[in-house]
């Protein structure tokens, strides 16, 4: 595979190289004191958007790590300084050298900083250099095939991305913050490659409902932009006695927010190259469980059974 990274003037610090093997990295953990010390700004297209509000509101409910604003994707470079940070959606696209070249992107929220060579100056019209930026974290996010194959055009869309992201919404991004605000203040880097199994929450799981989005039943083709084709309920569920329930990842968002108890959702989340399944306490943002599998391939019974098998531990 060779690497191919394409930018678009407007948002050139927002589309970056990365390399990593889990849904969520952390790395260069020696950078979080220095964010305390500033602002973190969530970039997007227009914040004062109607569609972009509720994400504004999560985004500043959920981020306690330092204090935090969101800009355009234009004033980025305008709020580089020494201690301040940045979340922007990052992609990666590598191309094959086979005779039947294809590219494949990866795309995620990144946490990112700077080594502090850049002052913004808009006389000099100089423009940030990639090769300054200190990644700290990223999230994994299951793009679908429009996006993977068009990452630029998210960048002109509002902050929930049209759909094309099916890990993606107000309740899951806030779930996503509190989680990567735990991992950051305890300061230990780490990568979601590893497995995750809380034996204490996941014995909770046991005599409780798991919330399931139904994008999980979809039949994912590798390459082609085609969703129509279904699981079945037996082909998924069955040999699977843990109490579910399936639902839109639209209502699963609207319930994270304004259910008061907590509960535990599933997420499923397929990039070019692996795959992973996650589930998440609602109220603390926790993944207590998290699976890697180094293929693309769609969610199976087995990864249920996984989880049951896990949950049913003593």
């Amino acid at each position: 595979m060779r690497s191919k990274h394409t930018f678009i003037t407007l948002i050139a610090i927002a589309l970056s190289p990365l390399f990593s093997f889990s849904q969520i990295t952390i790395t260069n953990t020696a950078e979080v004191a220095k964010i305390k010390q500033g602002t973190t700004y969530f970039a997007m297209k227009d914040p004062a958007s109607p569609k972009a509000a509720a994400y504004v509101d999560a985004i500043k409910k959920a981020w306690t790590l330092s204090k935090v604003e969101c800009i355009k994707y234009t004033d980025v470079e305008k709020n580089i300084a020494p201690n301040n940070s940045f979340v922007t959606i990052g992609a990666n696209m590598t191309t094959s050298n086979s005779t039947l070249a294809s590219t494949e992107t990866r795309i995620y929220l990144e946490l990112w900083t700077t080594n502090g060579k850049y002052t913004y100056d808009p006389k000099k019209r100089r423009h940030f250099n990639q090769q300054d930026k200190i990644v700290v974290a990223t999230i994994e996010l299951f793009a679908d095939f429009f996006a993977q194959n068009n990452p630029s055009a998210l960048y002109k869309m509002d902050y929930d991305a049209d759909g094309h992201f099916k890990n993606w919404g107000t309740g899951v991004l806030s779930n996503y913050l509190q989680q990567l605000c735990t991992l950051l203040e305890k300061g230990n880097e780490c990568a979601a490659k590893t497995e995750i199994a809380n034996t204490g929450e996941l014995q909770k799981l046991a005599s409780a409902t798991l919330f399931i989005p139904d994008y999980v039943m979809i039949k994912f083709p590798k390459n082609a932009d085609d969703e129509s084709k279904k699981y079945s309920d037996k082909e998924i569920f069955d040999g699977f006695t843990q109490a579910y329930k399936v639902m839109p990842i639209a209502e699963l968002n609207d319930k994270i927010f304004t259910n008061p108890s907590p509960f535990y959702y599933l997420l499923f989340i397929k990039t070019p190259n692996e795959k992973f399944v996650t589930v998440t306490n609602s109220q603390t943002g926790e993944i207590i469980y998290s699976a890697y599998t180094a293929s693309a391939t769609n969610f199976k019974s087995s990864d249920l059974k996984e989880i049951q098998k896990k949950a049913s531990k003593k």
